[in-house]
């Protein structure tokens, strides 16, 4: 009786294992079915405008192609930064402003920022700010934001190994998309990254 009762006890066990992994599957593959609309609109604007996210070393472009599913590339082309807006939600309580005042943020002690652009209440998104580690920068065309977040801690397959995790989020405004760009590993100075222009003159 005793045995029957262990062996049924571990068949649940089982069960509510598998049923928690196909869960967890589950929710990995609904955070990614915007990725593909919004590869294709980041594409749009690299190839119409040239725009990327990268950073500057020296005379060379470091930056995430999103024609390559956000794969690191180097340019030596003319770049230049483009001015674009950004907020800072880390430590925030309240509301706050991009600098030249076009956007607000409202978080009211929550982990959840409502981003707004002034004049405009359908323009806005949301965004967490629990694990931002960077802030929050518009492309110039008020399209797009990025931001770094720690990557999720027990992701797999890893695409770091053993080092730490981030991922470069980016959110489009119009529609609320919102994905992972690419992943970068411990050590890559991802605080330095902001949009560029490919082959500005």
């Amino acid at each position: 009786m005793r045995i029957l009762l262990h062996f049924n006890g571990l068949v649940l066990a089982i069960r509510a294992a598998s049923l928690t992994i196909l869960l967890f599957l589950a929710a990995c593959g609904s955070r990614s079915q915007s990725r593909p609309h919004l590869l294709d609109a980041l594409r749009a604007v690299q190839q119409t405008n040239h725009i990327v996210i990268g950073l500057k070393e020296g005379a060379a472009l470091d930056y995430f192609d999103a024609f390559a599913e956000g794969a690191y590339r180097r340019a030596y082309l003319p770049v230049v930064p483009r001015v674009s807006r950004s907020i800072d939600l880390r430590g925030v309580s309240g509301a706050v402003n991009t600098s030249d005042g076009k956007w607000t943020a409202s978080c009211d002690g929550s982990s959840i920022c409502l981003i707004s652009e002034a004049g405009d209440p359908h323009r806005r998104l949301t965004v967490s700010r629990k694990d931002a580690l960077t802030a929050i920068y518009w492309s110039p065309d008020d399209r797009f934001v990025f931001l770094v977040k720690k990557a999720p801690k027990w992701r797999f397959p890893t695409r770091c190994s053993l080092e730490d995790e981030y991922d470069v989020v980016v959110n489009e405004v119009a529609t609320g998309a919102s994905g992972v760009l690419t992943t970068v590993c411990g050590g890559f100075p991802y605080g330095s990254l902001r949009w560029y222009e490919l082959g500005a003159q």
